[in-house]
């Protein structure tokens, strides 16, 4: 594999970002995000091969085994550089007792906020789960919390009931109450969840707020905030902490 032994911050970057149920592809030229791709293959990047991979999974080690092995078939002569959380990066700092095992897309996107905001935030990232985390104004990363994302909720109601069973189609107006089985389960598990960030919002409404994941931004909005929506969080901030590891190499 290719080895890059100089300390300059490679200028194309492909940050791989292994989530929970979606693999995510981002290519950098220098610091600015110039494509981003789902589960295909990173050949979809047109005239763009990267200098170096930053690598960032929440996913087990046999699993990114495998990533490793079909990306690295891809990209033979391209340094791998595995992305994990540590007690800190980036003037930002890890208050876990055991850094490594806050995940790592909540590290980064946490680096990615403070990095922009350079004071107190809160970072609502909805995906799979809905996670909030928050960072002080003195850049120390001070934890969060983790719920189920609005897909999980539906699927557990459905799983462990007998009787309900339902057409998304069916939802209709979503400012009535629901008078159907598709309503008050869509609309309830989304009342739920804004619910979730209305009291987080009355609690820390000094913050500043960022969204990212799917639902981030429309559950803020509804719940009444204003935020930094960005869809790139986390890929950002493994463009960070990468160009960090690879500037404070010895040569």
């Amino acid at each position: 594999m290719y080895e890059n032994k100089a300390n300059k911050r490679a200028t194309k970057v492909l940050v791989v970002d292994a989530g929970n149920t979606r693999l995510k592809w981002t290519a950098f030229d220098g610091d600015t995000v110039i494509g981003k791709v789902y589960d295909s293959e990173p050949h979809s990047f047109e005239d763009f091969y990267p200098e170096v991979i930053y690598f960032a999974s929440v996913r087990s080690n046999e699993q990114n085994a495998m990533l490793h092995a079909d990306i690295q078939a891809a990209y033979p002569d391209v340094e791998w550089l595995p992305i994990v959380a540590t007690s800190q990066a980036r003037n930002v700092k890890n208050s876990y007792e055991e850094p490594q095992r806050l995940g790592v897309d909540r590290w980064l996107s946490s680096i990615a906020a403070y990095h922009e905001a350079g004071t107190a935030c809160l970072i609502i990232d909805a995906g799979t789960a809905i996670k909030a985390d928050f960072v002080s104004a003195e850049g120390v990363h001070l934890g969060g919390y983790i719920v189920p994302g609005l897909k999980i909720m539906k699927d557990v109601l459905v799983k462990n009931t007998a009787r309900i069973r339902y057409d998304k189609s069916e939802v209709s107006d979503e400012r009535q109450i629901p008078n159907n089985t598709a309503g008050a389960v869509e609309l309830g598990c989304k009342e739920m969840a804004i619910g979730f960030v209305e009291r987080l919002i009355r609690q820390h409404s000094d913050y500043t707020w960022f969204a990212t994941g799917g639902e981030g931004e429309a559950l803020i909005v509804a719940a009444g905030a204003k935020c930094i929506c960005d869809e790139h969080l986390v890929a950002k901030g493994a463009k960070l902490v990468g160009d960090e590891l690879i500037e404070n190499r010895k040569t």
